[in-house]
């Protein structure tokens, strides 16, 4: 089957499939969702599909669940994160598929559960550790696994992670019975991979927005295509030049930091520093939204009271050691454009999509436990 337009209208698939797409406001499919269709990722091919972040690799596992729970052939699809705080948010995103009438759950806790009632939905979300944890359990329902989706599959390069994503996909390939479908914005590595599971790979530099990449020295910004931009040095401090800039400029700017201790304490400095240059871009009636929904997220009242202080000057930091409501308020309200810099630690950058006009790359290294401080992979 070949889909020669983006246009949904034009598709060839499942009304119903149509539907769901124009409900989400979806007209036009971009060009990496239409090569992965082309490679027959809905008629049950393997598919290794790498991709820019936010070109929309996760609405190819949703269109592929929709059209087998509606053919009656699915079984059970099985969503595999590497993270507690992907697995949340990709669960929230499944849940729109619930109208439909499939059953979307969530386990990424106890490793030593069967979680035997996991036989009631149809597609379970879990990170990589759970999941293997599962398979050494032998729940029932694992002989109707039909469909696995691996996301970030770059991972299996990680020193930590790859041998358990690596036993998980041996397991299940060797049932003979399972589509993979293996997602990634960083792979580097997408035809060995898809040579490994037998799969189509689908290698796309499309984006949906252009990227310039640059490296800041000494007041400029040298980018990887010649080209120069100065920055005024008012505080004599990159990070905090580079923040100023991008909030004159009316953008939000996302600053990446190697730890959660200095994620705060970065965060807090442009607060002191930039709280009033974030402020003449808020409206005071969301800012309050926000120092209220911190105020109510959770029974952590000082680690609350810091956010909603930092919120107020339009500033947050994002960690690991939030939790998920908290990180759901601040993913929200950096989205709407209310908080306008957030500072984080890279757990962000694992499959969290939030629009910045400047990423800025405080430390390009972190800590690795037996290793050090490493080099962070890109």
């Amino acid at each position: 089957m070949l889909f020669n337009g983006l246009a949904v209208e034009g598709l060839n698939i499942d009304p119903r499939l149509k539907s769901f797409l124009l409900k989400k406001g979806i007209k036009y499919l971009y060009p990496p969702q239409v090569e992965a269709l082309n490679k027959g990722v809905l008629e049950g091919k393997n598919i290794v599909l790498a991709s820019h972040t936010a070109s929309g690799k996760t609405l190819v596992a949703e269109l592929l669940f929709l059209k087998k729970f509606l053919e009656g052939s699915m079984g059970k699809a099985v969503y595999m994160v590497p993270l507690k705080a992907i697995a949340s948010e990709k669960y929230e995103e499944f849940k729109e598929l619930e109208e439909y009438g499939i059953k979307i759950a969530l386990t990424t806790g106890d490793y030593d559960s069967e979680d035997e009632y996991l036989e009631n939905y149809d597609v379970i979300v879990t990170t990589n550790e759970k999941f293997d944890s599962l398979l050494r359990h032998r729940p029932r329902w694992i002989k109707d696994a039909t469909i696995l989706v691996i996301d970030e599959i770059h991972y299996i390069d990680d020193a930590k992670r790859g041998p358990v994503i690596e036993s998980v996909i041996s397991k299940m390939k060797a049932t003979g019975k399972v589509q993979i479908v293996a997602l990634s914005a960083t792979v580097s590595n997408a035809e060995e991979i898809a040579s490994w599971l037998d799969a189509e790979f689908v290698v796309s530099y499309w984006r949906p927005v252009p990227l310039r990449e640059g490296i800041y020295y000494n007041g400029e910004i040298l980018f990887n295509d010649g080209t120069k931009v100065r920055i005024r040095k008012s505080f004599n401090n990159p990070v905090l030049d580079l923040v100023n800039d991008t909030l004159a400029k009316e953008g939000q700017a996302l600053v990446f930091t190697n730890a959660r201790r200095l994620a705060v304490q970065l965060a807090m400095k442009i607060a002191s520093k930039l709280g009033v240059r974030g402020l003449e871009f808020l409206v005071n009636k969301d800012t309050r939204k926000v120092m209220e929904e911190f105020e109510k997220s959770s029974n952590v009242s000082s680690l609350n009271k810091q956010l909603a202080s930092l919120a107020a000057c339009g500033v947050s930091f994002h960690h690991a050691g939030l939790t998920y409501t908290q990180r759901k308020i601040i993913e929200k309200y950096f989205r709407k454009g209310v908080i306008k810099v957030v500072v984080a630690t890279p757990t962000l950058a694992a499959g969290v999509n939030l629009p910045a006009r400047r990423v800025i790359i405080h430390s390009h290294m972190r800590y690795e436990p037996g290793a050090g401080s490493v080099p962070i992979k890109t």
